[in-house]
C-alpha cells in the first residue's frame, strides 16, 4: 500500500477504477506477466455517493497516472508575500547615474548585464561570492533578471559565456569615463598572494608562496588601482600566482600609463612588509603606505617610545577619531633600511579587543576552577597559556595568572603601525590606507570563504570572471560608502537596512510598493534620484515581467518624472472627478451666479403632507379664497 497525502483535496474517482465500498479503497485491475489479475490501490474514497464518488489519491496513482494527477492537482507555486526591493532600486539608481549599466550592456549584452548586476548585489549585500548560496540568498529579492539563476548556471556563465576580452574592454571603458571626469592620479594595492584557489586546470593558478607558507596550495594574485583623490575603484588585474609580487606591477603600470594616468604610490597590507617589496617600490619612484605586522621591529620600537605618549591624549587626536604620531625607525632587525613610521591608537577597537580578552580569560578561569574543585582533569587552552597556568598535582592544584603578560597584552590592544614615505603625516597615512577599503572589502571575499579561502572555480575563465564580478561590485559599494560618509551613516548597517524596503503581494494578485522606507534609506535613495514614485514604477514593471507582450530585459529608471498616483482598485465607488486645466484666455466666460435657487429647479427636499391631521397642506390660492 502506498502513502496518501491527506492535505490534498478530493478528486473524482476515474472511470476505469473500482471503488470498494467495504473498506473504502479505490483500485484498478492489474494483469501480471503470468496472466494473473491483481488489485492495485490508487486511493481512498472520501465520498461514496453513487455516481459522484470522490477519492484522495496515493503515490501509486501519482507515479503511474501522472497526466491525470497533474490535471487534478496542477502545480501552483505560491508567490512570496514580500519581495525585497531596496537593494535593487539602489543598484539601479547607481548603475544609471554612473553609466555602469550602459557600459555593461554595450559590452556583455542586455541579458547578461542583468545577471552580472544580480551577482554584484549578492556580493555587496551578503559579503559572499559562493554561487552555491546565491539562489537561497536572493530568492526573495527583486532582481534585474526575469528569473532566479542557479549556481550551475552561474558556473557555466563565468567559465563559458563571458570572456577576459570582454572584461578588458570594460576596463578600458571604465577608465575612459573616469579620465573624462578628471582622473589624473591613482594609488595601487596588491593582494592575493595568500588567496588559495582550489584550481588544478588553470595556468593562472600556480603553486606559489602564500603568506601562510603553505606550498601545497595554488595561488592567484590580484592588483587594483583607486583614485588618489577619492578612493574610487579604477581598474584591476589578476596575475599568475608564481609571479613575484614586485614584478606584478609591470602590467598595470603599462596599462595606466597608456591613459596618461600617474601612479602616485602603493598601499599594501602587512603581508608585504618585506625588504624586497620596498626595494621594488623604490625603483619605480613611488610613494608607499604599508601596514606593519605586530612583530615588526619598527612597530615594537614605536610602541616602546610612543605608546604611552599618544594613548588617550588629545594632542595626538586625528580626524578619524584615532590617535597618532610619527617617527623614523629601522624597519627590520636584520636590515638597515629606515623609514618614516606612524603609530596609531584606535581607542574604540582597543577597548573592544581588551574586553574580548578579559571575557575569554575569565571564562577559562571559571572552567578550570570548577574542574579542580570536582577533582577532574583540567588544562589551559593553548592560546591562553601565556596568561594562565596550573601549579601542583591532584587536589592541591592551584591556578596562577601571569599578571605581567596580561597587562602587556591589554595595553597593546588598539595599536598598529604603518611605514610611510617622507612627507606623509599620520592623518594622511590613515586616510590613504582607508582608500583601499571599498575594493579590498569585495576582493577579500575570496579569502574569507569556508573551506580554505577558495574561489571555487577550476578554469582560468571562471577565475578571471569572478575577479571581474567582484570589481563591479566594488564600484557599487564605493558609491554607497561615498554617500554614507557624507550623510554620516554606517555603511554595512545601512546596506542591511535596504531589505526593509519591500513590495507586498496584495489582494489584486500583484505586488505593490510599501510606503515605509526608513529615513536613512530615503536619504541614500535621494542621492541617486530614487524616490517613492520610482518604487511604484518598479512594482509595475515587476508585475508585468510575466507578460510576454511587455517582456523587456532592459532595466532603467524612468525618464518620466511625473508623480505616480497609486490607485487602490479594490476600493469601490464613483471615480474621482478630474477638473480640466484651461489656459488663460481660453474657454467660455462663466456668468456669475446671483445666488438662490435657479429658475425652474425643484426643491431638493419636497415638502411632505402634514401627518397630524392626515390632510395635505392647502395651496396659497385656496387659502385666499
Amino acid at each position: 500500500m502506498s502513502r496518501v497525502d491527506r492535505n490534498l483535496p478530493s478528486m473524482p474517482v476515474p472511470e476505469f477504477a473500482f471503488p470498494d465500498r467495504h473498506d473504502g479503497r479505490v483500485f484498478v485491475r492489474h494483469t501480471g506477466p503470468n496472466g494473473k489479475v491483481s488489485k492495485r490501490t490508487i486511493g481512498y474514497m472520501t465520498d461514496s455517493t453513487r455516481g459522484q464518488e470522490k477519492m484522495i489519491p496515493n503515490r501509486y496513482f501519482r507515479d503511474f497516472y501522472p497526466e491525470l494527477y497533474s490535471k487534478a492537482y496542477p502545480e501552483r507555486k505560491l508567490p512570496a508575500n514580500e519581495m525585497s526591493v531596496g537593494m535593487y532600486a539602489l543598484t539601479l539608481g547607481i548603475a544609471t547615474k554612473t553609466g555602469l549599466y550602459e557600459d555593461l550592456r554595450n559590452i556583455y549584452g542586455t541579458q547578461y548585464v542583468n545577471a552580472i548586476l544580480d551577482y554584484a548585489m549578492f556580493c555587496v549585500q551578503h559579503q559572499s561570492n559562493v554561487t552555491q548560496v546565491f539562489e537561497r540568498a536572493m530568492a526573495r529579492n527583486v532582481l534585474f533578471s526575469d528569473k532566479l539563476r542557479s549556481d550551475s548556471w552561474y558556473s557555466d556563465f563565468f567559465s563559458k559565456k563571458i570572456s577576459e576580452d570582454q572584461h578588458h574592454v570594460f576596463r578600458i571603458r571604465r577608465i575612459e569615463r573616469l579620465v573624462a571626469a578628471g582622473l589624473k592620479k591613482v594609488w595601487l594595492s596588491i593582494d592575493g598572494s595568500n588567496n588559495d584557489c582550489e584550481a588544478r586546470q588553470s595556468e593562472l593558478a600556480q603553486f606559489g608562496f602564500p603568506k601562510s607558507h603553505n606550498k601545497s596550495k595554488t595561488v592567484v594574485g590580484y592588483m587594483y588601482a583607486v583614485d588618489a583623490a577619492t578612493g574610487e575603484p579604477v581598474t584591476y588585474f589578476a596575475y599568475n600566482g608564481s609571479v613575484p609580487d614586485c614584478q606584478a606591477f609591470q602590467k598595470i603600470s603599462v596599462f595606466l600609463n597608456s591613459f596618461h594616468i600617474e601612479i602616485e604610490g602603493v598601499i599594501l597590507d602587512r603581508g608585504f612588509a618585506v625588504p624586497a617589496v620596498f626595494d621594488s617600490i623604490e625603483s619605480y619612484g613611488w610613494k608607499y603606505v604599508i601596514m606593519l605586522p605586530s612583530d615588526a621591529y619598527a612597530h615594537r620600537q614605536m610602541m616602546q617610545d610612543h605608546a604611552d605618549e599618544i594613548r588617550w591624549h588629545s594632542d595626538y587626536l586625528l580626524d578619524s577619531a584615532m590617535f597618532g604620531t610619527a617617527d623614523t625607525k629601522q624597519l627590520f632587525r636584520t636590515n638597515d633600511r629606515k623609514s618614516r613610521t606612524c603609530l596609531y591608537f584606535d581607542g574604540a577597537s582597543g577597548s573592544e579587543q581588551s574586553m574580548k580578552l578579559i571575557r575569554k580569560i575569565l571564562s577559562e578561569r571559571r572552567k578550570i576552577l570548577k574542574a579542580i574543585a570536582g577533582g577532574n582533569k583540567a588544562s589551559v587552552s593553548r592560546d591562553l597559556q601565556k596568561y594562565l597556568s596550573i601549579d601542583g598535582q591532584g587536589p592541591d592544584r592551584t591556578l596562577r595568572m601571569n599578571s605581567a603578560a596580561f597587562d602587556e597584552s591589554m595595553s597593546s590592544k588598539g595599536f598598529f603601525s604603518m611605514a610611510v614615505s617622507e612627507g606623509i603625516s599620520p592623518s594622511l597615512g590613515d586616510a590613504l590606507y582607508r582608500m583601499r577599503d571599498t575594493s579590498e572589502t569585495q576582493f577579500s571575499i575570496l579569502k574569507t570563504q569556508e573551506g580554505g579561502a577558495a574561489t571555487y572555480v577550476h578554469f582560468t575563465g571562471g577565475i578571471l570572471s569572478k575577479f571581474a564580478m567582484l570589481f563591479i561590485s566594488s564600484i557599487v559599494r564605493f558609491e554607497i560608502m561615498r554617500v554614507c560618509k557624507v550623510l554620516e551613516l554606517p555603511t554595512n548597517p545601512t546596506i542591511q537596512s535596504l531589505s526593509q524596503v519591500t513590495l507586498l503581494y496584495s489582494a489584486e494578485e500583484q505586488y505593490e510598493a510599501v510606503r515605509n522606507v526608513p529615513v536613512d534609506v530615503r536619504k541614500l535613495f535621494s542621492a541617486f534620484s530614487v524616490d517613492q514614485d520610482d518604487l511604484e514604477r518598479i512594482a509595475r514593471e515587476y508585475n508585468s515581467r510575466g507578460n510576454t507582450d511587455a517582456k523587456n530585459p532592459d532595466r532603467r529608471l524612468s525618464d518620466d518624472r511625473k508623480p505616480v498616483i497609486q490607485s487602490n482598485t479594490h476600493k469601490r465607488g464613483r471615480p474621482r472627478k478630474i477638473t480640466p486645466v484651461i489656459a488663460e484666455g481660453e474657454g467660455v466666460d462663466r456668468v456669475k451666479s446671483k445666488g438662490g435657487r435657479p429658475k425652474g429647479k425643484k426643491d431638493s427636499k419636497p415638502r411632505k403632507p402634514r401627518s397630524d391631521k392626515g390632510v395635505p397642506r392647502k395651496k396659497k390660492k385656496e387659502i385666499k379664497n
